[in-house]
């Protein structure tokens, strides 16, 4: 793509797929560094993911409070998506994820250390909630950036991105279970000074890795933030491609921080699960997403890159829907196989849609993409979670994941209104 004109090339139709180069040795090492950390911290996450709501119910908090607890991770995608682009290229990529680390690790273990002197309340959970959101706007914009760096050709970008994403795969698949007995073994509170060593963990994979296309861009007189924010803004939403990832992951992620912010309360309280089983059960349907993973590529090489996206985005939202019929005895039993094609839908979805924005996005609007797609899709994810809990309390918990699963299956809407339903390979912005 042109700098002139970033959205009008046409979408390559029944190109052949060519033999990628070797990786290039140069960026091997930053790439293990990379994925090192981010297991570690991954695995961490899905700690936080259950021993955070349950250590706010233990403190007597209603299913309201816990939802709103939830969405309070996400919020601050609403107030720092969009600068974090701009920042993040003025400070460098690798060291805003190493200080996003570090906050992260400090708000968890102040949990556990307030606990000690008995002074843990629901305000204090609110407030670790927040921080670990400001912590994930700027890393997460940082590190979907900063991974096209570290590979030598665009062809070997797919490949690096499927190592990263299997990290995530792995955490959903074992997390939960370790999760579960964690918690269940030593209680919420101290499980989550467990995730706060994985953060300290990757802080220490980032200061030893050396990235030199990474190079900070400073502050430029002549521009203002507001005028590079808003354009990322006009770049992105200029792009049929882009534009349409953009408006199916706000509608996927509008229904599933719902579906996330009452899973616990409806399995738990409702279902009356314990969190060991409920951590088992969600381990195993994780199962899908290295399925969904190693599914995507020969339906790319089959289908194209386009047909993947609509069919991921499909399961995803349909899996939502299998888990809110759950009952009686056979609860587990129907969430895990919710879970497992949701599952195969995101790790599908995750790995075909990450290496397409990062492909179509020229390197220099790379960051504020990211930025602009992270505040939008992480900045909905309070809102579904405040919907949701409001409507668990008017309806209760299973009309309330019955409504989010709906809003998340809309999320196809948009790709089949889009050039993207022709897309079969991807060319490089330029």
């Amino acid at each position: 793509m042109t700098a002139a004109e970033p959205t009008d090339r046409p979408i390559t139709e029944g190109a052949t797929l060519t033999r990628p180069p070797a990786p290039d040795s140069r960026h091997g090492r930053g790439l293990r560094l990379l994925w090192a950390g981010q297991s570690t911290s991954l695995l961490g996450d899905q700690i936080t993911v259950l021993a955070l709501p349950l250590a706010a119910l233990a403190s007597g908090a209603s299913t309201l409070q816990v939802a709103v607890l939830v969405g309070a991770i996400h919020a601050p995608f609403l107030l720092l998506g969009l600068p974090a682009g701009v920042w993040v290229s003025r400070l460098g990529l690798r060291r805003s994820m190493l200080l996003s680390d570090v906050l992260r690790a400090a708000a968890l273990i102040s949990v556990p250390v307030a606990a000690v002197i008995g002074a843990v309340s629901y305000v204090h959970l609110i407030v670790v909630a927040v921080a670990i959101g400001c912590g994930s706007v700027t890393f997460l914009v940082a590190y979907q950036s900063l991974t096209p760096l570290l590979v030598a050709d665009h062809r070997l970008l797919r490949s690096a991105n499927t190592r990263l994403t299997a990290s995530e795969a792995l955490a959903l698949v074992g997390g939960p279970a370790l999760a579960g007995l964690l918690v269940g073994a030593v209680g919420p509170v101290r499980a989550l000074a467990v995730d706060a060593v994985t953060y300290a963990a990757s802080v220490g994979t980032l200061a030893a890795m050396h990235v030199p296309a990474d190079r900070p861009r400073g502050r430029s007189r002549n521009t203002s933030l507001r005028a590079e924010v808003r354009t990322g803004v006009r770049y992105v939403l200029a792009s049929p491609p882009l534009r349409a990832l953009l408006w199916s992951s706000v509608l996927f992620n509008m229904g599933l921080a719902g579906y996330e912010a009452l899973l616990v309360v409806f399995a738990v309280s409702h279902l009356g699960l314990s969190p060991a089983v409920l951590g088992f059960t969600i381990g195993v349907g994780g199962v899908g997403v290295p399925i969904g993973l190693l599914l995507s590529g020969p339906v790319e090489r089959r289908l194209g890159t386009g047909a993947v996206l609509i069919i991921s985005g499909g399961l995803s939202g349909a899996g939502l829907l299998v888990v809110g019929t759950a009952s009686g005895d056979l609860s587990a039993a129907v969430i895990a196989a919710g879970t497992f094609i949701t599952a195969v839908g995101g790790g599908a979805w995750g790995l075909t849609a990450l290496t397409t924005r990062q492909t179509l996005s020229r390197p220099d609007m790379r960051a504020m993409t990211t930025a602009v797609h992270r505040w939008a899709t992480y900045g909905v994810l309070p809102v579904g979670a405040l919907a949701a809990g409001l409507a668990a309390s008017l309806l209760g918990p299973r009309p309330a994941i019955l409504l989010a699963g709906a809003a998340a299956q809309l999320c196809v809407l948009p790709l089949l209104r889009s050039p993207l339903r022709r897309l079969r390979t991807l060319t490089p912005a330029t």
